[in-house]
C-alpha cells in the first residue's frame, strides 16, 4: 500500500524543535572547528608562545594533536577547515528541512550526514588514543556534537513517523522530481568544498611566510648573535677520529666564487665550548660555569624544540657563565617503561641517533639538526640513515652503533634519573636541585646578570 502524500499534512509536534536544535549544534560545531583552525595556525607558527586552556598536560593537549600533520591535514588542508565546510552545508540543509517540514524533506540526508560525522569522530578518537597518545578537549567537544547530530537525525525521522529507509528513499526521489533544488544543493556543496580547499592552501602559505619572517627576526635579533654555531671540543670530551663521507661532485669555480662573496657578508660563527661530564652527559657552554642546567628533553616534543633554541640563545649570551647538560627523556613506550602506550613513537630511536652521533664527536650538531628539522623528519619520515647522511657521519660506524645495545645505556641512565626525580613531562630543567617545566623562570637565571664573567 502506498504512503499518502504528506505535502499538506500538519508538521508533527516536536519536528521543528528537533531541526532547530540540529541547526544550533551545527553552528556550535562551526565555532569549535574555527577554534581548532586557530590552534593549528598558532602552533605551526610559534608553539612556545601559544597558551591554550586545552594544554593541560602531555596527555591532554590540543597543540600536540594539531602538530601531527599526518592526521590533522588532509589534501593539504587542515581537517578543521573541512569540518567548517561540512557543518555549514549540513546547517543549510537543516534550514531547508525546516522550510519543507510538511513534506519531511531532508531527514534522510541529515541521517546520512549524522552517520558520516560519527564515523569521523570514531576515527579521531582512534588517532588521538592510539596514534598520537594525546587528547584534544575541543576535538572531544566536536565528537559530542557529532554524536548528538546523529541522535537528533534519528529523532526527527521517528517524530515524522517514518523509517530510516523511507526517509532516505523519499529524499532521493525528491532529488529527481526537483532538479533546480538538486542543482542548487550540488553547487552549494561543491562551492563549500572548493572554498575550504582554497582557504586551507592560503592558510598553509600564510603559516610558511609567518614562520620565515619569525625566523628572520630571531636571526636578526641580538639574542641570536649568529646563525652559525661552531662547537669547540674540550679535553674531557670523548671523541673518536672523524671520518667524512665520500667525496661528491665538485662545485664549478664561478659558483664557488659567488658563494665566497655571499659568505663574506655573513656573521662569523659563534664558538661554543662543548664536552662530556664524568657521568657521561654531553654539555655545552662554560668551562667553569656559574649556573648548570640539566635539560631533560625529547626530540619529538615540539615544546622541547623551542626550549632547545632558547637555551642555545642563553649559551650564546652567557658563554662563560652558563653550562647546559643534555639529558634524554624520550616519551616513547619502546624504551620508557613509564609509558604503556604510544606517544612519541620515534623518540627513543632519535635519542639513539644522537648518542651514535656523539661517538663521532657530533652530538650537539645532531641535536640541533633533530630539533630544527623535526617537522621535516616527521612529515617525510626520514630514516636514521637519512639523518646520518645529512650530517656526513661515517655510516659504517653509525649503523654499527645503532645495532649495538650499549648505545642505549646513556638513554636508560637518564630515564632512570628522570624517574628518581619524578619528572612528569618534557621539557624539564633541573637547576640547583629545583625542577622547572616548560620554561625557566627569570628568577632562576638572574645570577647570570649579577655576576662578573
Amino acid at each position: 500500500m502506498s504512503r499518502p502524500d504528506t505535502s499538506t499534512e500538519a508538521v508533527p509536534k516536536g519536528l521543528k524543535v528537533t531541526l532547530v536544535t540540529f541547526l544550533l549544534l551545527c553552528v556550535i560545531g562551526v565555532i569549535s572547528a574555527w577554534d581548532l583552525v586557530e590552534v593549528f595556525r598558532q602552533t605551526h607558527v610559534a608553539p612556545e608562545e601559544h597558551e591554550s586552556f586545552c594544554n593541560i598536560s602531555e596527555s591532554m593537549n590540543c597543540d600536540e594533536v594539531a602538530l601531527h600533520d599526518e592526521f590533522s591535514v588532509v589534501l593539504g588542508t587542515p581537517v578543521a577547515v573541512w569540518a567548517i565546510a561540512g557543518y555549514l552545508f549540513v546547517a543549510l540543509l537543516s534550514v531547508l528541512a525546516l522550510v519543507r517540514a510538511r513534506s519531511r524533506f531532508g531527514l534522510g540526508f541529515l541521517f546520512l550526514f549524522g552517520v558520516f560525522f560519527v564515523v569521523v569522530s570514531l576515527w579521531l578518537v582512534y588517532v588521538m588514543h592510539f596514534e598520537i597518545g594525546s587528547w584534544c578537549i575541543v576535538c572531544l567537544a566536536i565528537d559530542v556534537i557529532n554524536v548528538s547530530l546523529f541522535g537528533l537525525s534519528i529523532a526527527a525521522i521517528r517524530i515524522s513517523e517514518r523509517s530510516v529507509t523511507e526517509a532516505i528513499r523519499s529524499d532521493l526521489k525528491s532529488l529527481v522530481t526537483r532538479p533546480l533544488q538538486t542543482a542548487g544543493l550540488a553547487v552549494l556543496g561543491a562551492g563549500l568544498l572548493a572554498a575550504a580547499w582554497f582557504s586551507g592552501q592560503h592558510l598553509q602559505d600564510w603559516i610558511a611566510q609567518a614562520r620565515a619572517a619569525r625566523q628572520s627576526s630571531v636571526e636578526a635579533s641580538g639574542d641570536s648573535q649568529s646563525s652559525q654555531v661552531l662547537y669547540v671540543s674540550q679535553k674531557n670530551e670523548r671523541l673518536e677520529e672523524r671520518a667524512w663521507s665520500e667525496k661528491t661532485q665538485d662545485t664549478p669555480k664561478k659558483e664557488a666564487c659567488l658563494e665566497k662573496e655571499a659568505e663574506a657578508g655573513a656573521p662569523p660563527a659563534l664558538s661554543v665550548q662543548v664536552g662530556t661530564s664524568d657521568e657521561g652527559y654531553p654539555w655545552k657552554g662554560a668551562a667553569h660555569p656559574t649556573i648548570e642546567i640539566h635539560e631533560f628533553t625529547d626530540f619529538q616534543c615540539p615544546f622541547c624544540r623551542d626550549a632547545h633554541m632558547l637555551l642555545n640563545k642563553l649559551v650564546s649570551r652567557y658563554p662563560n657563565k652558563l653550562r647546559v647538560y643534555h639529558r634524554h627523556l624520550p616519551l616513547d613506550h619502546h624504551c620508557n617503561s613509564k609509558l604503556d602506550k604510544p606517544f612519541h613513537p620515534r623518540a627513543c630511536e632519535l635519542s639513539r641517533v644522537a648518542v651514535c652521533a656523539s661517538r663521532q664527536g657530533r652530538f650537539h650538531e645532531m641535536a640541533d639538526y633533530l630539533f630544527h628539522n623535526s617537522q621535516t623528519i616527521r612529515s617525510q619520515n626520514l630514516s636514521a640513515q637519512d639523518i646520518a647522511k645529512a650530517l656526513a657521519l661515517d655510516l659504517g660506524k653509525f649503523n654499527c652503533c645503532m645495532d649495538d645495545p650499549q648505545s642505549m645505556r646513556p638513554i636508560e641512565a637518564d630515564l632512570s634519573a628522570a624517574a628518581k626525580l619524578n619528572l612528569r613531562g618534557t621539557p624539564a630543567f633541573l637547576i640547583n636541585g629545583q625542577v622547572y617545566y616548560g620554561k625557566i623562570p627569570n628568577d632562576a637565571l638572574k645570577i647570570l646578570d649579577t655576576t662578573k664573567p
